[in-house]
């Protein structure tokens, strides 16, 4: 039978602590770590190992629920800034609901950190949790307004994912040394964004594309404009096999809509998590990017070739672009205000 823990790289200690508790659940997780620690990874499999427990067909279940498909597996991400009030109400909503195939639901909250105005909300029902309703939530870290929340939870350490362990799960896959750090750089130490990486052959395109970036901008909002465009362009066909995956996923849907009736066909459920697969998508290549033009500004002022008081600017601005890249939807703006004040 499939080890849905198999493969998860760098989390021994987290991955034996769900492993024991699949056989006796509690009835909240939190996992806490840095981003690119594999937390939402191992949440998925962790639910797929509990929901396929009591399963009359463990193997779907779990392929189900890794795919994040399973009826029974309900996930919360945050659509702006914060998990809002009204995905708080959605969350206690769903929570008092019966499980639809399993004795037991699921439901997977990620950010929690982030739920600041919707923590209450959320805190009631981690006190009072229906019989039938686990919870896994991720948070990067334990800010004083989770707390209480935290403290209702049962808490599991994840670690970073070191580069040289992530290097080293590359090259045991078949790829080659240098292009294995040059993936782990790219993937932020991501393990499930590497693997993406390491099959998608244009992904060094786009690292160089951002590489050389600085060499080209001039501070002019023309150059800043043309240089989002041909990025903006790269990322859009980076995303192309996934929307196609997605188109074929809707076209399946419409056919066991038509043979089946409307009723269970999730159309919702489906352009949900389409959506957040995009999203995330889309976020993590915008975040590779502005990682390679912050290594190649930070190798120009090791070998001489930028001004370290404007190569140290500018790596502030790098950074402060990808921290506002997690609350701010709007890429091409974020971007051209980046570009036009980046000069070095």
């Amino acid at each position: 039978m499939t080890d849905c823990f198999e493969g998860i790289v760098g989390q021994t200690s987290a991955i034996s602590v769900l492993r024991n508790a699949v056989s006796a659940p509690l009835p909240a997780y939190l996992f806490v770590g840095p981003p690119g620690c594999g937390a939402r990874t191992a949440a998925t499999r962790f639910a797929a190992e509990l929901l396929a427990a009591d399963s009359d067909d463990p193997e779907r279940t779990k392929r189900l629920v890794i795919a994040e498909e399973h009826p029974d597996l309900i996930v919360f991400e945050r659509n702006g800034p914060a998990l809002s009030v009204d995905q708080a109400k959605e969350i206690v909503r769903v929570a008092t609901t019966s499980p639809y195939e399993s004795n037991k639901k699921i439901i997977f909250v990620e950010d929690i950190h982030l739920a600041f105005s919707s923590a209450p909300m959320i805190l009631k029902v981690l006190e009072e949790p229906p019989p039938t309703t686990l919870f896994i939530l991720t948070a990067e870290e334990i800010p004083v307004g989770i707390a209480t929340i935290a403290s209702r939870c049962t808490r599991v350490e994840f670690e970073a994912i070191s580069p040289k362990e992530l290097v080293e799960h590359l090259v045991g896959s078949g790829v080659e040394q240098e292009h294995a750090v040059m993936l782990a750089a790219a993937a932020n130490n991501s393990i499930d964004r590497a693997m993406l990486l390491a099959s998608d052959e244009a992904a060094l395109d786009r690292w160089n594309a951002w590489a050389e970036l600085h060499s080209v901008l001039d501070g002019s909002g023309s150059s800043a404009a043309a240089a989002t465009d041909r990025l903006l362009a790269m990322i859009d066909a980076a995303t192309a096999p996934l929307q196609h995956r997605h188109e074929q996923e809707n076209k399946d849907v419409e056919e066991r809509a038509e043979r089946f009736g409307e009723r269970g066909a999730g159309r919702r459920s489906l352009e949900d998590r389409h959506k957040r697969e995009l999203r995330r998508l889309r976020t993590d290549e915008l975040l590779m990017g502005m990682t390679a033009l912050g290594n190649a500004i930070s190798k120009g002022v090791a070998d001489g070739s930028i001004d370290p008081s404007s190569g140290s600017r500018s790596l502030t601005l790098v950074t402060s672009a990808a921290q506002d890249l997690r609350r701010n939807g709007n890429e091409r703006l974020l971007m051209q205000r980046l570009f036009v004040t980046l000069k070095v």
